[in-house]
């Protein structure tokens, strides 16, 4: 059961997150423009707040930006990755000054939108103003220098086993939550959330034990999204018990990824990906597929966590998406098709913060950039030869934007967006309401089935939602007994036949 206090801002979020390298990526498209430029005159940060008006009518309401901060030079990787601070209370050059953030700050206040911050918990720049003037503040290995997980060699780990580092984090995340100074109430006003990179990944993880109730404390009058990007259900509700409010459900992203390739013609395909098995968290979701097929472990996905929900002291949510700045694009990595019953399937299930990547309402298809200006990254796609046999073909990060390639295309997407936004929007069940999984009478073996059913349920409010995440038309035998409502979105023919990745959502009187 959803326990959301009604005035409660987190389960209505609609999370829009901006990339401010691509977002005002404004470099001539030719020789012509180019011979023609002129000085830019606007910041990023600044660009981006001249036109929020334009993002509001998309219908999100949360705004989240990939760490503004200053990046570090040394050990650099490319043109520098936003996720190697150099300074937490410092803005990158790149996108602005503290002024234009200032403003954009303001600005996206007076349009009601909710405003997250990234911010690298786990680690900093190797040349963090830290390193000198705290170097107790590193985890350090046996040869005296900072470690650094993984790959991540521009990176330096912070140690939260020292007292001192736990109190400076804490006033990180307090400058930012305060840095527009009192608001009419009396109290401090910035930021309303953070999203934490790698939360699960901090040597002491009692640190947001610590932390987060402090906060709290310290902005009585506003309710604030701590959303951790963390990995695996396990980690996720470990985090909940900590007072983490959300977490990213790489579950949901995991099914997306195994289930689909993209044909010769570009069009989706459901087709179990051989690593699947492979992948040991994955094996719960998999075993659910061989029973029921993909509607089996879509609804494993989906309702696993209410399963999970007694166990916290309050209401929990996951950000579902098929498009973050780590994994690319959800239309290139798997098709027209499935993205958009994927995406439809995000604005209809329940304990969900829906997540978009800026461009995604327009079919963008490169990741944007993090390390480099454009090369192949390892985001890629399965294609599907008409023998049968797939190969797989690399994704781009590009600084840029390429977009669906019509004016056509563009348009459809920014249509499909806004009114699959707008539904959600319009329907408390559909943000608040429980869930249940209905079984529509699918004629199709077990193990092949596609359609996931659910009602979501607010009060006196009924909601009805089927999705086929199959590239097959599929029967409903019980459509004529379950779907007497008030069609709001979809289409389902007079027989019962739900198309290829097709949905309807109706409203039970």
């Amino acid at each position: 059961m959803n326990t959301a206090h009604p005035t409660s801002w987190l389960p209505t979020a609609i999370i829009y997150q901006l990339n401010l390298r691509s977002l005002a990526a404004r470099d001539p498209r030719n020789a012509i423009e180019a011979a023609t430029e002129k000085p830019l005159a606007d910041s990023p940060l600044a660009y981006l707040t001249r036109h929020l008006s334009r993002i509001r009518r998309l219908g999100v309401n949360t705004l989240y930006l990939l760490p503004p901060y200053s990046i570090g030079l040394f050990a650099r990787k490319g043109i520098g990755s936003p996720y190697a601070t150099r300074d937490f209370t410092a803005i990158e050059p790149e996108y602005g000054t503290r002024d234009d953030m200032v403003a954009f700050l303001h600005r996206a206040h007076d349009l009601k939108f909710k405003v997250l911050f990234d911010i690298t918990p786990n680690h900093t720049a190797r040349d963090h103003i830290w390193m000198t003037r705290h170097p107790d503040y590193y985890v350090h290995g046996p040869d005296g220098a900072a470690i650094y997980d993984w790959d991540w060699s521009d990176t330096a780990k912070l140690d939260y086993r020292n007292p001192n580092l736990r109190a400076a984090m804490i006033e990180v995340f307090d400058h930012w939550l305060s840095i527009l100074g009192p608001g009419s109430d009396g109290y401090p006003d910035g930021v309303d959330g953070f999203r934490l990179d790698m939360a699960h990944f901090v040597n002491d993880c009692s640190f947001w034990d610590e932390a987060l109730p402090i906060l709290r404390s310290r902005h009585p009058n506003r309710q604030l999204l701590f959303m951790a990007e963390s990995y695996g259900f396990h980690n996720n509700t470990g985090l909940f018990e900590r007072g983490v409010d959300a977490a990213y459900d790489d579950d949901f992203y995991k099914l997306a990824q195994y289930a689909y390739a993209i044909g010769e013609n570009g069009r989706s395909h459901l087709r179990l990906a051989p690593d699947a098995h492979h992948n040991h968290d994955f094996h719960p979701t998999l075993d659910a597929w061989q029973d029921g097929g993909i509607a089996a472990a879509a609804a494993h996905v989906l309702t696993q966590y209410d399963q999970a929900a007694h166990r916290f002291a309050g209401p929990r949510y996951v950000a579902r998406y098929t498009d973050n700045h780590d994994e690319g694009r959800g239309l290139y990595r798997f098709g027209p098709g499935a993205f958009r019953a994927l995406n439809t399937l995000i604005f209809l299930a329940p304990r969900t913060l829906p997540f978009l990547l800026t461009g995604q309402e327009f079919g963008a298809l490169n990741r944007p950039s993090i390390h480099a200006r454009c090369e192949p990254c390892d985001k890629g796609r399965r294609i599907l030869a008409t023998d049968g046999l797939e190969r797989n073909q690399e994704g781009v990060e590009f600084e840029g934007n390429l977009f669906a390639r019509t004016l056509e295309e563009r348009q459809r997407w920014y249509s499909f967006f806004r009114r699959i936004i707008a539904l959600r929007k319009k329907h408390p069940a559909l943000s608040r309401g429980d869930c249940a999984i209905l079984d529509v009478g699918e004629d199709a073996p077990p193990h092949e089935r596609s359609v996931i059913a659910f009602d979501r349920t607010h009060g006196r409010q009924l909601i009805r939602c089927v999705v086929n995440l199959g590239d097959q038309s599929r029967q409903l035998a019980r459509a004529a007994h379950l779907f007497d409502g008030q069609l709001l979105y979809g289409e389902l023919d007079p027989g019962g036949t739900l198309p290829p990745f097709g949905a309807c959502v109706f409203q039970i009187t």
